[in-house]
């Protein structure tokens, strides 16, 4: 409900209203044709509007998998309010954290857009040869991002594919086995059971000890996995692996 009541007091507060109102209700398309049609040509006098419609597009982007362009469009929003904040409510966290990852990495470029941006000086400055694109700029292009939802999968699925391969290991093996514990104590303790549901006198020390193992293997599992995903949904984004310079040459 609250949500609702944000994005119609949003919706009726600028021209950004029915760009708003499409993403969050999941139609992209119009968001983008709309969020274009604002920046291209410019139809923002307010430079705070126009950076929240560059995020915004941004977060469109991010959605359809348009990782590059949604990069692009994050440094243009944060070149215009490098202090933007952004709402909870409207964006989800993997791209509040893809922000703040690109916030850090590329902060040059920020600045050089937030640069360019500002309004001209009686003396122009002296041209700057174009700049190529350097190897983390192309590595951060073609590197997927994986959402923080894989740690809700269990036995350490998450953790892997994030690249932590020791503890998802560990997960991997400690939930596998206590799960596995619980599943063949449960059938088993089942199994002794005669047609009226009742151990028979010899089966019921079994049954007892049985019954025990599932309910610690159940929990115990319930704990690793509340601790895998507790421990995946805290974690920071490993930043990006930058090149290093080349090791000096040592002489014979």
């Amino acid at each position: 409900m609250k949500a609702l009541i944000l994005a119609l007091v949003l919706a009726s507060s600028s021209a950004l209203g029915p760009a708003r109102e499409a993403y969050q209700s999941g139609d992209l398309a119009r968001a983008r044709a709309t969020l274009e049609a604002l920046l291209q040509p410019l139809q923002l006098p307010q430079c705070a509007d126009e950076a929240e419609a560059h995020l915004l597009l941004a977060a469109t982007f991010h959605a359809q998998e348009d990782l590059p362009r949604a990069e692009q469009e994050v440094v243009e929003g944060l070149a215009l309010d490098s202090d933007a904040k952004l709402d909870p409510l409207l964006y989800p966290p993997d791209f509040i954290a893809f922000v703040e990852r690109v916030n850090v990495l590329r902060q040059e470029r920020i600045t050089q857009r937030a640069a360019e941006r500002r309004p001209p000086v009686l003396l122009p400055p002296s041209p700057t040869l174009p700049q190529e694109p350097s190897a983390a700029d192309q590595a951060l292009a073609s590197v997927q991002p994986a959402s923080k939802g894989w740690y809700l999968v269990p036995f350490g699925v998450g953790h892997l594919v994030h690249g932590r391969t020791t503890k998802g290991t560990v997960l991997a093996v400690t939930q596998g086995t206590t799960f596995a514990v619980s599943a063949i104590s449960l059938g088993t303790a089942l199994a002794l059971r005669g047609n009226d549901g009742r151990y028979s006198a010899d089966d019921a020390p079994t049954a007892r000890k049985l019954n025990v193992s599932y309910l610690v293997g159940g929990y115990a599992f319930a704990a690793l996995y509340a601790y895998g995903v507790l421990d995946g949904l805290l974690s920071a984004p490993g930043p990006l692996a930058q090149p290093g310079p080349p090791p000096p040459e040592r002489g014979d």
